[in-house]
């Protein structure tokens, strides 16, 4: 498994909105950096070259400083920064007016409206500007600024196309980030063994199977203690025994049993979808969420925003009812299951 991290190739960077935000530590980090760069580089390189400097001391703070989401701003009502990556709706002024505004899709169970305003000379990458123009998903660290009724608007420090890289020679890699950190349930090699064994079309029997049982089958299968849940956890389930091409990763997971047996949204994971939120903060490799039936999109997309923080970005993974049943299946746990969560009741 080749080691990667995510880069940002940065088209807008507002210098001194980072400054403001990174202070004297940060301003010295910073031009320390730049004054490496060779004096007989040329002015263009030299400009794309400090505008990454600035981009990798930003993504750096956001990580130490654990900053979050945009997400997790907007269910928090509070905060000044966010690092995510965010959709934006197609920008038709970008090219013809010296202010552009850039709206955010809408967020599923978030009434505000948010908007990014920024000045369109300063997005020095004519890829950006285009990508801007047609909308898209990009890597944007922003301050809160505003409020106008029920919009938000931010002002971007810094806005760019997530890539993934080779962490030791900084190549960019062909796979688009999004299907880098999305992992299904084999390709951990403790769990490969669900290849032999066809989907089953139908959840019915995991309607039988409690949320504490389901628990149980995972910790038989992983050698893995399962203490009773209590109020304060931040997951459900945690292993540090998982595998992905020999590398050895650590996940914690959210479990949905059968108490609602139906498509999983953002209802199922507490108010303001704060299971997700809880989960995000575990210092894990994957963030996993398993249900008893299926998983609607907004749950995954969610989750993927989280999981996929340009500052902090790790694996995800969703294993909704029938890839539960198949897991089951594989490892001959189906009728112990069953049997176990009966009794419990």
């Amino acid at each position: 498994m080749k080691e990667t991290t995510l880069r940002v190739d940065p088209g807008f960077v507002h210098h001194r909105k980072i400054e403001a935000i990174l202070g004297k530590i940060g301003i010295e980090i910073i031009n320390q950096q730049i004054v490496s760069i060779p004096l007989q580089t040329p002015d263009w390189r030299k400009e794309v070259l400090i505008d990454q400097v600035y981009s990798r001391i930003t993504l750096d703070f956001c990580r130490v400083n654990e900053i979050k989401t945009l997400q997790q701003l907007l269910i928090d009502e509070c905060g000044q920064l966010f690092c995510s990556i965010v959709n934006i709706l197609p920008c038709e002024t970008i090219y013809n007016s010296n202010r552009a505004i850039l709206e955010c899709k809408s967020i599923e169970d978030i009434d505000y409206k948010v908007e990014f305003h920024i000045s369109s000379n300063k997005v020095r990458s004519e890829t950006l500007k285009s990508g801007l123009h047609r909308g898209g998903e990009f890597a944007i660290v922003a301050q809160y600024h505003t409020r106008e009724g029920n919009t938000l608007i931010f002002h971007p420090l810094l806005i760019g196309y997530p890539y993934l890289a080779d962490s030791e020679t900084g190549e960019l890699l062909w796979k688009e980030y999004t299907n880098f950190y999305q992992l299904h349930l084999e390709d951990f090699q403790e769990f490969e063994i669900v290849k032999k064994y066809p989907l089953p079309d139908s959840t019915e029997e995991m309607r039988h199977i409690s949320e504490r049982t389901f628990k149980k089958c995972l910790g038989k299968i992983l050698a893995e203690s399962t203490p009773k849940d209590w109020g304060g956890e931040s997951s459900d389930f945690f292993t540090s025994h998982l595998h992905v091409r020999e590398v050895r990763l650590s996940a914690a997971f959210i479990l949905k049993g059968p108490a609602k047996y139906s498509p999983m949204t953002l209802s199922h994971l507490g108010k303001n979808s704060d299971q997700i939120v809880r989960l995000s903060k575990e210092p894990v490799d994957v963030l996993i969420v398993q249900h008893c039936y299926t998983i609607l999109p907004v749950v995954i997309e969610t989750l993927k925003v989280f999981a996929t923080q340009p500052s902090n970005p790790r694996h995800y993974c969703v294993i909704d009812g029938r890839e539960s049943l198949r897991m089951l299946k594989a490892f001959n746990l189906i009728d112990w299951a069953i049997k176990e969560s009966a009794s419990s009741n």
